[in-house]
């Protein structure tokens, strides 16, 4: 059986197994990996593995510790608690736009799951003082949408774009990667038109959805009867110095993650060494325990970031990838193709395999055939691999394609309510993605 045959089955198998959720993400990826490696003859048996001295997983694994500072000092929950004391938070339709904007920044540096798991409550506790103003059913779904949105900001926001770019990293001729801002080209508009949405037709679409007059409207919803009170007091008794350098740290790296984009500081900084820096600088101030925090790490993001190289290694040296490239080229004109038809259609199949299948093993699955297919053309893959990394975070429309959704599905939502509120969002900024990207990326 030629190489390229067994690359494709393995290939489908991991999209059947990522699709079914059958083994975690990080199992899924350490067996594709194992097959790859073994039964491919072209590849190397130490690419099974070589993904896990990657940057890629480097950069993941060190602005999780960065972004956990945040938590474990207090900070973020002070934040939460100052916000909630705003007059702004007295009306609903603005509240939600202010938590809209805040999630969108903040999931743009920090994980999109704990920042979302940090403002449930904060929001229901908002809606809980505020005397029937704020309810937290109405508030929680948009604070969700906005961390997805957010996360797809930038190279550090959601698992799904350091999944394309660690085999983008596995391909000749590009170890670097893309920039942590490359994709924040193309989604700032997204995010403005995603905040303008709340701000207008957004709001009386969650009322119509959701229905907050219905005698059932707060049935199964876990945050309708939280405390008035934001408890912060936990962290009373942790020096406020750890806040400031917890602060200053993420400030920093921000500002490596710029610098390292100039001639100057690329010979001195890369993703990696700047959020390794980042937790460094934690570590040895004593801000944050080493062990308890290497220990809350998400091991299975982490595993599955440097396993998954190895997919794309297996399809690009066994041929399959340049096949499947062809193919698909060959549906839109071939070598005379065009860059920006292609765009679109990646847009639109990783956006909308994402409502269906969780986005990272979308943008494993997606990565090793448009990489070939790039370089068919003649092209850089980078703006394709910036696409993928932003389009399988438009997973706002099902419960599926995110952990944000699943998280909170507590608040008493139905699968429907992702539909229907969602839904026209989704439709919105996948049509705003096929207009923006090829301006910005050709």
């Amino acid at each position: 059986m030629a190489s390229s045959t067994i690359a494709l089955i393995i290939t489908v198998i991991t999209m059947v197994l990522f699709f079914t959720n059958i083994f975690p993400m990080s199992v899924t990826a350490c067996l594709c990996a194992l097959a790859m490696g073994i039964l491919i003859p072209d590849m190397k048996l130490s690419q099974i593995y070589s993904g896990f001295g990657g940057s890629a997983i480097v950069m993941v694994a060190g602005m999780m510790i960065v972004g956990d500072a945040l938590f474990q000092t207090g900070v973020a929950q002070r934040l939460g608690s100052k916000i909630g004391r705003l007059k702004i938070a007295q009306n609903e339709k603005w509240f939600i736009v202010l938590i809209v904007i805040i999630c969108t920044i903040m999931s743009a540096f920090l994980s999109n799951s704990g920042c979302i798991a940090m403002w449930m409550p904060i929001i229901a506790a908002v809606a809980a003082g505020s005397n029937g103003k704020i309810r937290s059913k109405m508030v929680i779904m948009p604070a969700g949408i906005a961390c997805i949105v957010g996360g797809g900001s930038t190279l550090a926001g959601s698992v799904s774009q350091v999944t394309a770019n660690a085999v983008l990293m596995g391909t000749a001729g590009y170890e670097a990667g893309m920039g942590v801002f490359d994709m924040t080209r193309v989604m700032w508009p997204v995010c403005i038109i995603q905040v303008l949405f709340w701000a207008t037709i957004g709001y009386p679409l969650l009322k119509w959805a959701l229905k907050p007059e219905s005698p059932d409207f707060d049935v199964n919803n876990s945050f309708a009867n939280a405390s008035t009170q934001i408890d912060t007091s936990a962290f009373d008794k942790i020096p406020k110095w750890k806040g400031t350098v917890s602060v200053v740290t993420l400030i920093l790296c921000i500002i490596g993650f710029i610098l390292s984009g100039f001639k100057p500081f690329k010979s001195y900084l890369d993703i990696a060494n700047i959020a390794m820096l980042g937790s460094m600088i934690l570590f040895v101030s004593g801000t944050i325990p080493v062990k308890k925090t290497l220990k809350s790490l998400d091991w299975d993001i982490l595993i599955m970031v440097g396993a998954v190289t190895a997919l794309g290694t297996g399809i690009d040296v066994s041929g399959a990838g340049q096949i499947i490239a062809d193919t698909v080229l060959g549906l839109f004109g071939g070598q005379n193709a065009s860059v920006a038809v292609i765009m679109v259609v990646l847009i639109v199949l990783a956006s909308v395999l994402t409502l269906f299948m969780q986005n990272g093993s979308v943008a494993a699955m997606l990565s090793p055939i448009y990489i070939p297919m790039a370089l068919s053309l003649g092209i850089s893959p980078l703006p394709f691999i910036i696409l993928i990394g932003i389009a399988t975070n438009m997973a706002i429309a099902s419960p599926i394609g995110t952990a944000v959704n699943m998280q909170i599905l507590p608040a008493g939502y139905k699968p429907i309510d992702y539909v229907k509120i969602g839904g026209p969002l989704f439709i919105i900024l996948v049509v705003a993605l096929c207009i923006i990207a090829p301006i910005v990326l050709l």
